[in-house]
């Protein structure tokens, strides 16, 4: 009796059995792969993130000429926590009209940290602006203020000096607290 070349049953069992493995094996490897590029991809926004709202925020404070801190002062603030005008800001079509002062706002509103810009240290109520959320998700913030001696939670608005450093502390909605100290004047 001749026998017919081929596989017996036995051994296509076991090597779908194998290629079955190998094929969970893989797609497991790829599916965490995936993920990883994808908490690595959210890492780095939140962190670009963070990068960016720090240097707007030590630019701005190291090139304030006057501040107002947890005050309804100047008039155009809608619940700000600190208000300041800065100067050092180079206009991109430079000309002896546009002023290199700013007036700069930080809010606190729905979760999130707000910066809104003016073209010009006293704006009115129609001067437009440029606002741009530096922190989302944050669930409490809290500022503190260095006078040269003691930290206070406050800050007079009406006083001639300004702070010599500013305390910014973000608790986020994931537990996560982010603690930036900036120091006043100086030029950046």
């Amino acid at each position: 009796m001749t026998r017919d070349a081929g596989f017996t049953l036995i051994e296509m069992l076991v090597a779908l059995a194998l290629t079955s493995m190998i094929a969970v094996a893989g797609s497991t490897l790829l599916i965490g792969t995936v993920r990883a590029s994808d908490r690595l991809g959210r890492t780095t926004e939140a962190v670009s993130s963070a990068d960016l709202a720090h240097t707007l925020m030590r630019d701005d404070f190291a090139n304030a000429i006057s501040l107002a801190g947890q005050t309804e002062r100047p008039g155009y603030t809608s619940g700000s926590f600190l208000a300041l005008v800065r100067d050092g800001w180079s206009h991109p079509v430079p000309d002896d009209t546009h002023s290199s002062l700013l007036a700069i706002e930080y809010s606190f509103k729905d979760g999130a940290l707000v910066r809104r810009a003016w073209l010009r240290p006293d704006p009115s109520s129609e001067t437009p602006y440029v606002e741009r959320v530096l922190a989302a998700g944050v669930d409490r913030m809290t500022t503190r203020y260095f006078n040269g001696r003691d930290w206070l939670p406050e800050w007079d608005g009406r006083s001639e000096d300004m702070p010599k450093a500013i305390e910014l502390q973000l608790e986020y909605s994931d537990k996560d607290v982010l603690t930036q100290l900036f120091i006043m004047g100086g030029g950046g």
